[in-house]
């Protein structure tokens, strides 16, 4: 009981932290006014593109499911109930909600959403990190970094990618062996959730072989690609409606960097502050001012929880229907 509490109790406290530091900075009205000045037809073209970076990651999730064909309809509407999902739950548990809704909506093993999750973040990862790389040619200045070793870092980390991804299933097979064998010398082999988690982890193995078997490399790093385009319009447009017309190359930088902090494992209240502290440490790196930094971060999350929230109705009210 009092585990499952902390679990709950302590991401909310951390937000309420990280948002309460924020608002030491900026006033309530400050937002308020950021607010009341939207431009509607920009915060469409933001949900426009939001929409599409949805259906590209539906499409993504397509090409890495090896099983069974699921419909693009199905995984449009889990991509969108995770992604809410992503903004209210703790400590990063949103993210099991993909597998879950995988499950529950298509039938698919657990472990084989599980596997098309993990694949699918590796993509995302080598997407950010190639982004930042580019930003970064662009602004070395804003950084008092060595452009080498930012190079060697990023060349570092794009090197651990392609190990994690083309060896995972030797890793999961791996840990499964010497699980077992630390298990065999307690004497736990024989109960059966311990051996329900051996069986579960091998099965992970074999999706990640089916999943490499099917060769998809260009069409999902496409889709990958395409649906952070379409999140950088998006966070471009939401920006432009709250009358801040910002360089794209400028935005691009900001916006990565607050990407990078927001999946950093901080045990937090879905995203919320996490966000907007990454968004104004960004931001106020490409020139401006601290109000505006942190009243955007937190216009945009909103603005993007709003249609988030709106999609997932949609998707519930349609998949009730049918």
């Amino acid at each position: 009981m009092l585990k499952s509490l902390k679990r709950y109790v302590i991401p909310v406290l951390v937000t309420i932290g990280i948002i309460l530091l924020l608002f030491t900075q900026i006033s309530l009205g400050d937002l308020s006014s950021l607010l009341k000045r939207i431009d509607l037809r920009w915060a469409l073209l933001g949900g426009l593109g939001y929409l599409l970076a949805i259906l590209c990651r539906a499409f993504r999730y397509k090409w890495l499911i090896h099983s069974r064909d699921v419909s693009i309809s199905h995984l449009f509407r889990i991509s969108v109930f995770y992604h809410l999902s992503l903004m209210i739950l703790p400590s990063k548990l949103g993210e099991l909600t993909y597998p879950y809704f995988l499950n529950k909506l298509s039938g698919m093993p657990m472990t084989e959403g599980l596997a098309s999750l993990i694949a699918s973040r590796i993509y995302d990862f080598f997407t950010i990190l190639i982004i930042f790389f580019i930003a970064f040619i662009g602004f070395q200045g804003a950084f008092q970094v060595d452009p080498l070793l930012m190079i060697l870092l990023i060349a570092f980390l794009t090197g651990l990618t392609f190990l994690a991804f083309f060896y995972m299933s030797d890793l999961l097979k791996l840990f499964s062996r010497m699980l077992g064998r630390v298990l065999g010398r307690t004497g736990l082999s024989g109960r059966k959730s311990f051996q329900w988690t051996l069986d579960k982890i091998h099965a992970m193995a074999e999706d990640f072989d089916a999943i490499q078997a099917r060769r998809t490399y260009l069409s999902v790093t496409l889709a990958s690609l395409s649906s952070w385009v379409f999140s950088y319009w998006m966070f471009y447009a939401f920006l432009r409606g709250f009358g801040i017309s910002t360089p794209v190359m400028k935005m691009v930088f900001a916006s990565t960097i607050a990407i990078i902090v927001n999946v950093l494992p901080v045990s937090g209240l879905g995203n919320w502050g996490i966000l907007e502290a990454g968004w104004a440490a960004g931001f106020m790196l490409v020139g401006l001012s601290k109000v505006e930094a942190i009243a955007t971060g937190f216009g945009v999350h909103i603005l993007l929880f709003m249609t988030s929230a709106l999609m997932s109705l949609f998707c519930w009210m349609t998949l009730r229907k049918n």
